[in-house]
């Protein structure tokens, strides 16, 4: 039988203060670092998929964009008559330059040929060419910029709030001051066979005009410290000259 004095030591056995809190601190650690790990996964995860989707995004709009240029084309029937794919008589930011590109074309239209030829119009090749421009939406304080398409699909010559818009790539930074670079450079062929390249596009450069630069720079974190995807390519319309 126990005595009376080992009943009570044995009835106090267990933790002691010191041990507890030793465990608690422990425990605590092993809690911050596992959430350590966790916010590290899921930010890694995040970031790969906005990476992922920039991505796609800036082959697509790229792509979009060869495509349609490279289908541009004269429109004979334009007034005054169109030697050249591009158009320089609409108003900002349906022109050419840095950030704008506008043209003749007929891409995906319904029914119609790439160059524009329908049943009505065989051979010709300019059945249904509209005004069409690829313009940069620089509005807003966001560094990150819209790259719109639109076409005048109500045939009024010019493009206005009647015709077909929509978003061909959303987070394009290459107006912030930590990229600033054009999104279209045109390349030009004088008579004597020298080319040159510009910014901007005018009446007495346009005819010369036989290639187009294109350099989309998009942001795949938009939530942290920028991360600039760069998308490039160079595109010659099929239906220009290559000197006058």
């Amino acid at each position: 039988m126990r005595s009376p004095l080992q009943h009570r030591r044995t009835r106090q056995a267990g933790f002691t203060l010191i041990e507890v809190l030793i465990s608690m601190i422990i425990m605590s650690v092993v809690t911050t670092m596992l959430i350590g790990v966790w916010i590290v996964l899921t930010h890694s995860a995040a970031f790969a998929r906005a990476d992922n989707a920039a991505s796609a995004t800036g082959r697509d709009s790229l792509d979009r964009i060869t495509a349609e240029i490279r289908a541009a084309q004269p429109n004979p029937s334009a007034t005054p008559a169109a030697a050249t794919p591009f158009v320089v008589t609409l108003s900002a930011p349906y022109v050419n330059d840095a950030n704008d590109c506008t043209f003749y074309s007929a891409y995906n239209n319904a029914g119609v040929a790439a160059d524009g030829t329908t049943s009505a119009t065989p051979g010709t090749g300019t059945g249904a060419l509209l005004v069409t421009s690829i313009w940069l939406d620089t509005s807003g304080a966001a560094l990150q910029k819209k790259l719109m398409w639109s076409r005048d699909t109500n045939k009024d010559g010019m493009i206005d709030a009647g015709d077909k818009t929509f978003v061909v790539a959303d987070s394009v930074v290459n107006t912030a001051p930590a990229v600033n670079r054009p999104i279209f450079t045109y390349v030009f062929r004088d008579k004597s066979g020298v080319y040159t390249t510009a910014n901007t596009v005018t009446s007495t450069t346009v005819a010369n005009l036989v290639a187009v630069n294109i350099e989309v720079v998009v942001d795949a974190n938009l939530s942290d410290k920028p991360a600039y995807i760069d998308f490039v390519s160079t595109v010659r319309p099929r239906n220009v000259a290559s000197a006058n």
